[in-house]
This record gives structure tokens, C-alpha cells and sequence, in this order.
């Protein structure tokens, strides 16, 4: 039998194991314990937390229910199992586990706190929110159940709320790294790039070591009008080099050896890697490729990294081979992973949006590793081979140096478009009843920057009389900024209308309340030029100098209707002018250019793959 000081020692072997990245250390550690005494409650616990911490899900619940049947009555195996239960899917025992642990102790604050986080994740923020306030009733000073409660109310569409929460949180305690990040997020998401910006550059003053800070900072540039491509491209290598080194000091003792594709009788692996399998843009691309891969040549694997699972995610599992949920997996576990499964191609689907998986790549579990769709910038990482993009986007020539990866341009487009199910049937353009012209962006706010404002005053002013319908969000200041600013420069309150955030039906029912679409800059769109496109509206985009700034040109440009793409704000001025002056032309555009759409190489899925396809075979066969 191992004596009580003993095991204490074990534990503090096992725990620093840990901290150098050797799970494999910490857990025969832990297997020794328990070979003296498998009813160790605290060695129980910290054994299921490694195994869910390198991704071994079923090794972790085995433990912590091990853990609750030992133990019936201590909170901290409940909360324990509750959180395996968690990573598992088990989302209802998840929380029934936690209950029991918070009724086990009632002020359990990390427990409160844990269980508020599932059921917002979970979709339910009202009672997270609930949660959080019980959380400040235990501990009235905690800035953490303060930024807790800003991200309930901020899914609750409680602007407002959730920026005071954030900020008192601040007060609490002025180096909280979360609020700094998530004032940050909010700010970039109602479009003041700059204040966003300055607030994760604190954030990152203060853990210049998270990844996914540095991500959102990256994000917030490209959005900034004030911020040019090189030096954009710089800030992305910087992430690049600290992490490489970082990581590289970490990982190398068990870094895997990249693993090259060989025989010709064997499918060509490819994984993708997004937190974005479910009801959003980038699956809204990809699920047209996914549905027409070659299966009897190629092996597909999805790794996903979201959070709230829906149709769309069902619809992508039944074309693939795998479909695998990494949440909370550690990168170096998702890494093993990756390599055990045998993967050629990685592709990250992601960039630095939001729960990007990107310290996964600079391990290198693949032999080539891509980058695509969800980002169109460098992701500063060498360690990614490509990035998928095509000539529009990238002319020749002209932006090379703004990557760390090698620019694969796929021969038509980057894109591949479906319509959505419920857009609705077209109707006649609205100013032959209205009397006036509609322009329109619905674009994300936080890609709306003041220099497209500036312009889109300037082309109302052009056109009198004409309306700008805008999606800005519900953050009432934001609102009046948004009046101020058109009214500074002569525009009328109610020549604007600013919406919220609408459903899918009732954002392209907005559509038909408008004549022509406006696209963002430098921030252009992608599916929302679709969109507008398959709406029957003429769109106006302006050709930036970096792929972020050309999205709107790529999908034009596959259209067949270069004419309306800007080489300038003047000139952006002047296209929108004229096609509002010219009235009876834009009811040919509304009947035509859904036809115009399928019959480009925009909508047509099988070449599209079999294009990527190519490009991923190739790839492979350069690395051979």
C-alpha cells in the first residue's frame, strides 16, 4: 500500500507530467495509484480530466463514474462526471450530474458557473443567464460570472446589457483577459474596427500566449480600412513565428513524422478541420463538394470543432466517411489523431474565425496541410503548404507575397454555390411601385467600415430620394452612430433603415424590398453577393488589393458581370448611380440572373469537385 505522502508525491509527479506535455508519464502515474487503491477519489478525478484533456472520452467517463460510485456523496465527482458526460454528447446527464453535484453543495461556484457555460453552449441562454446571477449572488465580486453573464445576454440579442457586463466585469478586475477579448468581439461585430482592435491588442498585452486573441485581432484587421495589405500580412506572420516557436518548444520531443500517400490502389485521404459544420456560410459552400466527392477515389474525414450540432451537421455526416467531434480535444491529442487516422490532406476550413483549430497545423499531422474558404488571407503559418484560392481573387502576379502559403489557384472559382430552399419566388423590382430607388448591404456589420459609408452617402446623395436598407444589429448607440453619420453629410433618418439580425427567410425576403446591392469594403462579401445575386440584384463591389477585398470580384467575375465590379469609390459611385438611373434595365437583371448563376462555373458542383480534387492529388503527388 502506498502511503498517504506518497501518493501526494505521485500526484505532483503526474501533475508536472502534465504541465511538459507528457500525458503518457502522467498517466502511468496515475495507473500506479490506482493500482494501490482504485477507489482514490482525487487521483479518480485528475486521471479523468487528463483523458478528456488528450481526447480519450470513454477513459475519462469510465474514471469519473468510477469516481461518483465510490463516492456517492462528493460534489466534486459529480461535477466531474459531469463534465465528461459533457465532452461526450451526454449533454442531459451532463447537466443532471452537475445538479446533483450543486445540490450536493448548493454554493459550489465552479459547478454554477460550469453549468451555466452548458446550457448556453447548449442553447438556452436564458437559463445560463439565470446560473450566472445565482454564480454573482455567491460571489457578488467575481468578474468572471460578470463576463459569464455578458455572454448570456449577448446571445439573448441583449447588446447593450452584455457590453455593460463586460465592462463591469473590467471594474472587478481590470486584467480580466476574457472581457478584454470578448468587448473586443463586440466591438469588430457592430463595425468599430479601431476600438476592437486597441481592445485585443490589450488583451494580448496581458496572455500574449492565446492563439485565439491573436485570431481575433487578425480578424479585426481585415475589416479595417485604415490598415494596408502588407501590413496585415505582417501582424499574420508575427502570429506565425511566436507560435512556431512556441508550439515547436512544447511538441518536439513527440512531434510525428508527416506521413506521404503511396499506392495507387489506396483513396486519397482528405480531412477537413472547421468549427463550422452546421448552418453557416462555410457550410453553406462546402456541402456542395462534400455530396460530390469521388468517394470510390477519395476518403473523407470531418473534424469538427462547434459547439451547437443541427440539420446542416447531419446532412454533412451522411456524405463522409468520419465524422469526428474534437471539442476540448487538446491539439496534440487531435494531432495523433489525425496521423492514426491515416490523413493526406488536411484542410482547415477556418483561418482565424472563430474556434479555429489552427495550432493543430503547426504540428504537422499531415503530410500536406491547405488552407481554404473560411478565411481568404494568410494564416501566417509555414506549416500550411496552400491556400485554395482562384485568379479573381488573386490575380497573378500581384499578391504572393502578402502569404506564407503557396497560392493554388483552382481554374474557374474558389466558391461553390447553392441556392437556399426557402428563397423566395422573384417579384418585379420594387421602385416601379415605391417610386424610388432601394440600394441595399446586408452584409455582417462588422464589415462595413467608414469609408463605406462615406461612399454609400455619397451615391444616396447622387440619387435623390433613394432608400439604404442596412443590417447594423441592435446595439442602440451603434444605431445612432450609423443616423449621425449619414445626416452629417446631408442623408435624411429615415432615407436609412438599420435591422437586426433577421432568420434566413426574412433576410432574403429583404431582398425583395431592394433595387440594387452595395457590397462592403474592404471586408467584401461572399454569400451574401450570392445571395443578392439569386435575388435578382444587380451588386456593386469595389476590387481591393488583397483577397478580403476581392471575394465580391470572384463571384462577379464567375457570374460573367465584370461591369459592375469598382476600381475605385468613384467609380463605385458612379456604377451604382447609373444602374439606379436606368430603371427598366433592372428588370431584365432580376428575371435573368438566377439563370445566369447556374449556368456559371459557380454552381456547378461536379466540376467543382472534381477541380479540387485535382489540386488535392497533385498536391500529394509534389510531396511524394
Amino acid at each position: 500500500m502506498i502511503a498517504g505522502r506518497d501518493i501526494e508525491r505521485l500526484l505532483e509527479d503526474a501533475a508536472n507530467s502534465g504541465k511538459r506535455g507528457d500525458y503518457a508519464g502522467a498517466a502511468r502515474v496515475f495507473e500506479q495509484i490506482l493500482t494501490h487503491d482504485r477507489s482514490h477519489l482525487l487521483t479518480l478525478m485528475r486521471y479523468g480530466l487528463l483523458a478528456l484533456q488528450v481526447g480519450d472520452m470513454q477513459r475519462a467517463l469510465f474514471l469519473a463514474q468510477r469516481a461518483v460510485t465510490v463516492h456517492p456523496g462528493s460534489a466534486e465527482a459529480h461535477h466531474c462526471l459531469a463534465l465528461a458526460q459533457y465532452r461526450t454528447g451526454k449533454h442531459r446527464d451532463a447537466m443532471r450530474s452537475m445538479s446533483r453535484a450543486l445540490a450536493l453543495r448548493p454554493r459550489y461556484m465552479e459547478a454554477t458557473l460550469n453549468l451555466g457555460n452548458m446550457m448556453l453552449e447548449t442553447g438556452d441562454p436564458q437559463a445560463a443567464l439565470e446560473r450566472y446571477q445565482a454564480a454573482l449572488d455567491i460571489a457578488p465580486g467575481s468578474a468572471v460570472a460578470c463576463n459569464n453573464s455578458g455572454n448570456a445576454y449577448r446571445e439573448l440579442g441583449r447588446l447593450d446589457d452584455a457590453l455593460q457586463a463586460y465592462r463591469r466585469a473590467l471594474v472587478l478586475d481590470p486584467d480580466n483577459v476574457e472581457a478584454h477579448n470578448n468587448i473586443g468581439n463586440m466591438l469588430k461585430d457592430r463595425g468599430d474596427a479601431a476600438a476592437a482592435i486597441s481592445a485585443f491588442q490589450r488583451a494580448l498585452e496581458l496572455a500574449p500566449n492565446r492563439p485565439d486573441i491573436w485570431s481575433n485581432l487578425l480578424l479585426a484587421m481585415n475589416g479595417w480600412d485604415r490598415a494596408s495589405a502588407v501590413e496585415i500580412a505582417a501582424e499574420h506572420r508575427r502570429f506565425g513565428e511566436h507560435f512556431a516557436g512556441l508550439l515547436a518548444a512544447v511538441s518536439a520531443p513527440s512531434m510525428p513524422s508527416p506521413r506521404s500517400a503511396s499506392g495507387a490502389d489506396r483513396r486519397l485521404h482528405i480531412g477537413y478541420v472547421s468549427s463550422d459544420f452546421r448552418r453557416h456560410a462555410v457550410a453553406a459552400f462546402l456541402l456542395p463538394l462534400l455530396r460530390s466527392h469521388d468517394r470510390q477515389r477519395f476518403r473523407i474525414s470531418c473534424y469538427d470543432n462547434g459547439l451547437q450540432p443541427d440539420d446542416v451537421t447531419e446532412l454533412m455526416r451522411a456524405q463522409v466517411d468520419e465524422f469526428r467531434t474534437v471539442v476540448g480535444v487538446s491539439d496534440r491529442a487531435l494531432a495523433d489523431l489525425v496521423g492514426a487516422d491515416g490523413v493526406d490532406v488536411l484542410v482547415d476550413l477556418n483561418g482565424h474565425t472563430a474556434r479555429n483549430r489552427l495550432p493543430l497545423f503547426f504540428l504537422r499531422p499531415a503530410a500536406v496541410q491547405v488552407t481554404w474558404l473560411g478565411y481568404l488571407c494568410t494564416t501566417g503559418i509555414e506549416a500550411i503548404d496552400y491556400r485554395l484560392t482562384d485568379g479573381y481573387a488573386d490575380p497573378p502576379g500581384t499578391t504572393e507575397a502578402l502569404y506564407t502559403e503557396t497560392l493554388w489557384r483552382l481554374p474557374e472559382t474558389l466558391w461553390c454555390y447553392t441556392a437556399h430552399s426557402v428563397a423566395p419566388p422573384l417579384q418585379a423590382p420594387p421602385h416601379y411601385t415605391t417610386g424610388h430607388v432601394t440600394f441595399a448591404c446586408l452584409n455582417n456589420p462588422a464589415k462595413v467600415s467608414p469609408l463605406a459609408l462615406s461612399t454609400w452617402a455619397a451615391i444616396l446623395a447622387a440619387v435623390p430620394d433613394s432608400r439604404l436598407l442596412l443590417m447594423t444589429g441592435s446595439h442602440a448607440d451603434r444605431m445612432n452612430e450609423v443616423s449621425a453619420f449619414f445626416e452629417a453629410r446631408g442623408i435624411a433618418r429615415d432615407r436609412v433603415e438599420q435591422n437586426a439580425r433577421l432568420s434566413l427567410p426574412a433576410y432574403l425576403q429583404m431582398y425583395q424590398r431592394a433595387d440594387i446591392a452595395l457590397d462592403s469594403f474592404p471586408y467584401s462579401g461572399g454569400t451574401t453577393t450570392c445571395d443578392a445575386l439569386w435575388m435578382g440584384l444587380p451588386v456593386v463591389t469595389l476590387a481591393g488589393d488583397r483577397a478580403f477585398a476581392r471575394s465580391g470580384v470572384s463571384v462577379l467575375g464567375n457570374v460573367g458581370v465584370p461591369q459592375w465590379i469598382a476600381s475605385s469609390p468613384a467609380d463605385y459611385v458612379r456604377i451604382a448611380t447609373n444602374l439606379a438611373t436606368d430603371s427598366k434595365g433592372l428588370a431584365p437583371w432580376r428575371q435573368n440572373l438566377r439563370s445566369r448563376m447556374q449556368h456559371s462555373p459557380l454552381m456547378d458542383e461536379t466540376r467543382f469537385a472534381r477541380d479540387i480534387e485535382a489540386a488535392f492529388t497533385a498536391m500529394v503527388a509534389g510531396r511524394a
